[in-house]
């Protein structure tokens, strides 16, 4: 699966059956997220006025235009508290089952400090002096610390599940193509995200047709990429 998937840039513009989409969805879900918080929505665009707008938001490019399927990448990182409520309730049975031990404190305590912030910064100083007082004495995290910081993690949680389900789609025997070089703002106002929320890429699906492999595949040698030490 991993040799097969290719970035195919024109589609034959046949719809995936519906049931293989739900299953491509479900699996990029299972992909991996730092404290499983998931700070990602998957956006599978299937109303044909907003299908007409993407084009034109994606720079025209030939895979959106002739895709079977659109799915938008967002990160949400604006979503960790409501997420982690939500984690707790259903590992603990909605309190149920308290959390005991170190996983308690993590989800807690841990995460909480981690992840909240706010517009004037305290929190983020907070973290700054903590991560540095501890790194005095022992190897510790050197972050997140700033919004840039939770920026990033949001983008690296969205891009995971991007990944699975281009992954997932390649293995039900369809291709796919990720395009990060696209309107991002206009995108979000289509979708009706709020401000906070950040497209992550698009990735366009389908059936591919002979014109939509530009050239044979062609990486870097491993020994530029892959370090022993």
């Amino acid at each position: 699966t991993v040799q097969g998937r290719r970035a195919v840039r024109v589609f034959d513009g046949v719809p995936i059956p519906e049931q293989v989409m739900r299953d491509c969805l479900r699996d990029a879900t299972l992909a991996p997220s730092a404290s499983n918080l998931q700070c990602y929505e998957l956006y599978w665009v299937r109303d044909d006025r907003k299908k007409a707008q993407l084009p034109d938001l994606c720079l025209d490019q030939p895979a959106v235009r002739t895709s079977g399927e659109v799915v938008v990448i967002v990160s949400r990182v604006d979503l960790w508290e409501s997420h982690l409520e939500k984690l707790s309730d259903i590992m603990t049975d909605k309190g149920k089952k308290p959390l005991k031990g170190p996983v308690r404190a993590y989800y807690e305590e841990i995460v909480p400090m981690l992840m909240r912030t706010d517009r004037w910064g305290y929190h983020n100083l907070k973290r700054r002096l903590m991560f540095w007082y501890r790194s005095r004495s022992e190897p510790t995290v050197n972050g997140p610390v700033t919004r840039a910081d939770h920026r990033i993690y949001g983008h690296i949680q969205a891009s995971l599940a991007a990944e699975n389900l281009m992954l997932s789609l390649a293995a039900h025997g369809y291709e796919s193509c990720p395009m990060s070089g696209v309107d991002q703002r206009g995108i979000g106002k289509l979708l009706g995200l709020p401000s906070s929320a950040e497209v992550t890429m698009v990735i366009c699906a389908g059936t591919g047709t002979p014109e939509g492999l530009l050239s044979a595949r062609v990486r870097l040698p491993l020994c530029d990429l892959v370090k022993e030490v």
